[in-house]
């Protein structure tokens, strides 16, 4: 039997703060992929929260997309 993963507020709040700094700087899901050397997908999967995004990995997409990491983060716990 498969478990379903439950998707945290936290990976939703962080994959839109993603999405919506890389349509800021007019950039493309499969331009960011190519920059950290992911697939398009695998972007895909963090803007909608399905993944969650690791530390080395969210330090690398806030260079990239020329962000602190911690304007990644809710700022209130419960978010």
């Amino acid at each position: 039997m498969r478990k379903t993963k439950s998707i945290s507020a936290v990976d939703r709040h962080i994959g839109a703060e993603i999405r919506k700094r890389r349509l800021i700087l007019d950039m493309s899901q499969s331009q960011l992929a190519k920059a950290l050397g992911v697939s398009f997908q695998q972007i895909q999967n963090y803007e909608k929260g399905t993944n969650g995004v690791s530390a080395v990995r969210m330090f690398d997409v806030c260079n990239i997309l020329n962000v602190p990491v911690a304007s990644m983060f809710p700022r209130e716990l419960g978010a």
